[in-house]
């Protein structure tokens, strides 16, 4: 995608007192649709609630983040088209210019900027951007216009990508994130990355007997790396980590570092995980399944890093995740924890017709 900066990803939580738009059920059937330029992208339909809860998760490819972003609601028609329910007009200005100025390190819960409704937004509420977990994140509820009553909360939160220009140079810059240019009209989508932790890791510290490990997850030219957990070799990072896919046969390369201050780095171990058996599920076009339904096991052998069996699991939504203990290599011991998530990117062409 040329010019990508960035993904934003919209948590679309619930609706609040939604407009009445079946007069028989005195009830209706809300969706909402979420759209930016070209981008169109919307949540499940909940039946017969005007209080519905989705907490359904839409991902916005960001190219100029002056584009308005409009939520509209809808009620889902069976036998005529859909009826609006009302529409509310998302700024996210406020919550760029947080990014922007940081804060580099804050205690979780800091509360960044309050943003307070006025004429020109859509805010019921006063709205907070919150530093959480290592992010920044911020929480609103959106009064809907053009309809009788109605609200929608949600949840906005930035993700960089490798690759991409970027919307913030000190995120490079703080977490040391390789990020080379990335052929855009190659992308084929984004591949995020749940490092979930490390299990029985081997000691770097003779004298406290533990290490300060942090991951390093690599693919071409790409490099990301989790935050450093002091003093645990069983430690839990939770980190989320997004990479570009222009070539999906190139393998993904995960390295375990210990973080020394006046030395070089010492490794760990290395792992490396194949992506196509995941994406092969993916293009297999399955329509609605139980969540959880496991769509594919692969067993550990001699061609992967796997330590035990792998699944690959239905979520909903057309959503499918791979859950991986990857055993490390070149060191005495360890084991590390992921889960693999595709991200499409909106009317891009896709290469050997994935998705």
């Amino acid at each position: 995608m040329e010019g990508l900066m960035g993904l934003l990803k919209i948590r679309v939580k619930r609706g609040i007192n939604l407009a009445v738009h079946d007069a028989g059920s005195r009830t209706s059937d809300p969706y909402v649709l979420v759209t930016m330029a070209s981008q169109k992208l919307k949540t499940r339909t909940v039946k017969n609630c005007c209080n519905p809860e989705w907490n359904d998760e839409l991902t916005l490819a960001i190219t100029d983040p002056i584009l308005p972003i409009t939520i509209a609601v809808y009620d889902k028609d069976r036998f005529t088209n859909d009826d609006k329910m009302g529409e509310a007009q998302l700024d996210i200005k406020p919550y760029l210019e947080c990014l922007r100025m940081g804060p580099e390190v804050a205690s979780s819960g800091t509360v960044v900027r309050k943003t307070h409704p006025n004429s020109e937004n859509c805010l019921a509420a006063e709205s907070l951007v919150v530093w959480t977990d290592g992010k920044l994140v911020q929480d609103m509820i959106l009064r809907l216009r053009d309809t009788d009553s109605g609200e929608i909360e949600i949840q906005i939160e930035w993700i960089d990508v490798a690759g991409a220009r970027g919307l913030l140079r000190r995120i490079a810059k703080k977490n040391e994130d390789k990020m080379d240019h990335v052929d855009m009209g190659k992308l084929i989508g984004l591949l995020k990355v749940r490092v979930r932790r490390g299990v029985n890791l081997a000691i770097r510290d003779a004298v406290s007997e533990t290490s300060d490990p942090y991951v390093v997850v690599s693919v071409g030219s790409q490099k990301l790396k989790t935050r450093v957990i002091h003093n645990d070799c069983n430690p839990y990072w939770n980190d989320e980590l997004t990479l570009t896919i222009s070539d999906p046969s190139l393998p993904i390369k995960l390295t375990v570092y210990d973080k020394d201050t006046l030395t070089d780095d010492d490794k760990m171990g290395r792992a490396e995980f194949d992506i196509r058996p995941y994406l092969e599920c993916l293009q297999m076009g399955l329509g609605k399944l139980p969540i959880g339904t496991a769509v594919k096991k692969i067993q550990p052998d001699k061609s992967n890093h796997l330590a035990d069996e792998s699944k690959v699991i239905w979520i909903g939504d057309v959503k499918m995740v791979q859950d991986m203990v990857l055993k490390l290599r070149d060191v005495e011991r360890g084991l590390v924890q992921i889960q693999i998530e595709w991200v499409d990117v909106l009317n891009e062409p896709k290469p050997n017709g994935l998705l």
